[in-house]
């Protein structure tokens, strides 16, 4: 599956990017994840190997048991090698994919395009939740039963106008509110406290105006965060709502290519529960690293059903801020 005479359709196919870039992401990772010399198995776990391990679980809807027999390995030392891999890439790859904009130049980057490209003032970034199904958790089993009548998490994501996944967080239980996860998450805290970096855009006669996030209407209304009007009493506010929502769609079609890619994402996931946040965080470092190297033509009629079960889930969930959580903890779940 990995040797030097597979063709290059089949790397594509097997592991969602081309032969030049699974290379080069082994390399970048090997450093953590080639095996120690007193290792039993260290000469057939390569690098290569463990990397090729990971990325087959998580390219379809497969399962342990599958990418198992495919390699001709215990299914506990999938777990295990998926666990190191996602470690790794996390770690060394993803603050280089995935990332919040570092100084002032990078948040007017970010905003510039979404002008251009939308005409949404200071707008740089799309944010919204997807929900992934996990098996009934053995703790807090009710805190992770959601709206769609499943246990999952709840992972919150932000993405720029680009479609580039800029923020994740994956650890909140299924029946938390997007708006609960919002108000008490990393990004948001970090536009509060001033510790992102903000540039302002002044109008005559007004306020001047920071960066924001665009959410849908789930999302509270903030400095920080704007959604579309629910009811317009003029045409200045349909074309606002007009411009918001497709700037917005940004997020739904991002989600869409992910799970297109990644079938994780689309199967009730059969880890462990401690480890189904650190798998979900690579799929979007993974997500990233393959949309900016163009590593892989996706399957449109795949990609459009994904976004068109986001867009109908977003129709069935609650529409308003929840005044009540039910989350035990009121930061979220800590793995």
């Amino acid at each position: 599956m990995i040797g030097p005479d597979v063709p290059e359709t089949c790397w594509k196919r097997n592991f969602r990017m081309t032969k030049g870039c699974f290379l080069e992401l082994a390399a970048i990772i090997d450093t953590v994840v080639s095996p120690q010399s007193n290792c039993p198995n260290y000469r057939f776990l390569t690098t290569l190997k463990k990397l090729a391990i990971t990325i087959y679980y998580l390219k379809d809807t497969g399962s342990l048991w599958m990418t198992a027999n495919v390699f001709g390995i215990h299914q506990c030392t999938v777990s295990k090698t998926v666990k190191v891999v996602c470690d790794a890439i996390n770690n060394i790859v993803g603050p280089i994919y995935l990332h919040l904009p570092k100084n002032k130049e990078d948040m007017t980057k970010l905003a510039s395009q979404f002008e251009v490209k939308f005409g949404m003032i200071q707008a740089f970034g799309c944010i919204d939740g997807t929900h992934v199904q996990i098996k009934h958790p053995i703790k807090n089993g009710q805190d992770y039963f959601c709206f769609k009548q499943y246990f999952s998490l709840n992972v919150q994501a932000v993405c720029d106008s680009k479609g580039y996944f800029i923020d994740v967080e994956c650890k909140w239980p299924g029946s938390v509110h997007d708006a609960k996860m919002f108000t008490n998450s990393t990004i948001n805290k970090k536009l509060i406290k001033g510790t992102l970096p903000q540039t302002l855009y002044s109008l005559p006669n007004y306020h001047s105006i920071p960066n924001y996030l665009i959410g849908d209407p789930a999302y509270p209304l903030t400095n920080f965060c704007i959604k579309d009007f629910q009811s317009c009493s003029n045409n200045e506010e349909v074309i606002f709502n007009s411009m918001l929502r497709s700037a917005r769609n940004q997020i739904e079609c991002a989600f869409g290519r992910l799970k297109a890619r990644w079938g994780f994402l689309r199967k009730i996931i059969d880890i462990k529960i401690e480890t189904v946040p650190i798998v979900i965080y690579t799929c979007f470092v993974l997500h990233n690293f393959c949309e900016k190297n163009k590593t892989y033509d996706l399957n449109e009629e795949e990609v459009n059903q994904q976004i068109e079960r986001h867009r109908s889930d977003a129709l069935k969930s609650p529409n308003l801020p929840d005044s009540i959580y039910s989350a035990n903890n009121p930061e979220g779940y800590n793995y």
